[in-house]
């Protein structure tokens, strides 16, 4: 049994493991969890087709072609469109290509110039969106050589959202990123998390049903985790273990 004449008699070894696992969990919320949470950064002001998992499907548009994409939600925060584009081989720097983003009467329109090398991009749209709508992104290649669109057609991934090429309709999404690029911290944009969270659902689990479960999580777990913990050790100490 451990040497305990140091400690004060009103505390056991129970009471004092409580108090430095109390601690523990307070450093870890205000080095990690605080930070984390007012950190500012930019955040995704909507994804209308994620990219793949893992098997990444190509998108063929030739010189002076296009591949649209039905039902896309506009949001207006989006500032920047992501893609993921490349030049077929053998050419090696990619053909200059226009995403246009319509609907509602709005029109924005994304220039992604010649000469990359493939990878993703993320580029401004011109202008941004003062409002979300539902509409459709367009690709056209302006170049002379034909550009090919990362995607995906992972079951898992899949969107509602139709796919053509060339005016006709193919299997699988074209990977598409919306972002914000205001700087903001997660915390500040908790009810928007979780309101997306919601749509997920078909609002069949409501935003403060989330808030609740949030809660939940964030104190309750801890707490009944350190209780269940104190209880032990207070078992132990009644059976002479410690």
């Amino acid at each position: 049994m451990p040497d305990r004449r140091w400690l004060p008699d009103r505390w056991s070894t129970a009471v004092l493991a409580l108090t430095l696992a109390c601690v523990l969990v307070l450093a870890c919320v205000l080095v990690w969890f605080v930070p984390y949470l007012t950190r500012k950064q930019t955040w995704p002001a909507g994804v209308p087709d994620g990219p793949a998992l893992f098997a990444v499907t190509e998108f063929t548009v030739p010189p002076g072609g296009q591949a649209c994409v039905g039902d896309v939600t506009i949001d207006a925060r989006s500032r920047l469109a992501q893609i993921e584009l490349r030049p077929k081989p053998p050419v090696k720097l990619g053909p200059p290509v226009e995403l246009v983003l319509s609907g509602g009467g709005y029109r924005g329109v994304v220039h992604v110039p010649g000469g990359y090398g493939g990878g993703s991009a993320a580029l401004p749209i011109e202008p941004a969106p003062s409002r979300s709508v539902i509409g459709t992104a367009c690709f056209f290649n302006r170049g002379r050589h034909t550009v090919l669109l990362d995607g995906t057609s992972e079951t898992r991934t899949l969107s509602r959202s139709p796919t053509e090429v060339q005016g006709k309709a193919v299997p699988g999404d074209i990977a598409l990123t919306l972002i914000d690029n205001r700087p903001r911290s997660l915390l500040s944009s908790l009810g928007e998390v979780f309101g997306h969270a919601s749509n997920l659902t078909d609002r069949l689990v409501p935003v403060w049903l989330i808030w609740v479960l949030a809660v939940i999580v964030a104190v309750a777990v801890p707490v009944c985790s350190l209780y269940a913990f104190y209880r032990a050790l207070r078992e132990d100490e009644a059976s002479g273990a410690l």
